[in-house]
């Protein structure tokens, strides 16, 4: 009988054990699943954040920005760019997409029409073709130099300048 007694509390001692190994493995396992959201969030924030910066940084890039305007858009340049797609590769955009709307004034139509064409109030400047992007926008001026009556001025706009991430598509 003591025999018995003795296996016994060997055997309730190996439960115990093995009880415990499990819920150390569930909290490991459920601190792990935190995480990973955690670091799922922080990624997306940080690709807003780059968003962010980029329409910023690329309303004074030299490639598109007017000369002495802060956020201000020449659009002779985003024209060129539009129409030729010569800043097609990723490795100079950073980003999806870049967009840029004339907002005001607004034309009779409000269809977008896309430029090269007459009237024409939409430039998609780059896409890269990808699929589940985040679009953040900022207004800007549209400027472009004018002729009229023997002068030479600047005329400028309202746009909208529409930057696109790629999401994480784990994250949704």
């Amino acid at each position: 009988m003591v025999s018995n007694k003795a296996q016994f509390r060997i055997q309730q001692m190996a439960f115990m054990i093995v009880a415990v190994f499990f819920f150390f493995i569930l909290v490991g396992v459920a601190y792990i699943s935190y995480q990973y959201k955690t670091i799922q969030q922080s990624y997306q924030e940080l690709q807003k954040e780059e968003a962010m910066r980029s329409l910023q940084i690329l309303t004074n890039m030299p490639e598109i920005g007017c000369s002495q305007e802060y956020m201000c858009i020449d659009e002779d340049k985003i024209y060129a760019l539009a129409v030729k797609k010569g800043y097609g590769n990723a490795y100079f955009w950073p980003i999806a997409s870049i967009r840029v709307y004339k907002i005001y004034p607004a034309f009779e139509n409000q269809n977008i029409i896309d430029c090269p064409a007459p009237n024409c109030n939409y430039y998609n400047v780059y896409d890269s073709g990808q699929k589940n992007v985040q679009e953040y926008a900022t207004y800007v001026s549209l400027c472009k130099k004018v002729r009229e009556g023997g002068y030479t001025f600047e005329r400028c706009e309202i746009g909208k300048l529409s930057v696109g991430v790629k999401l994480n598509e784990k994250a949704e």
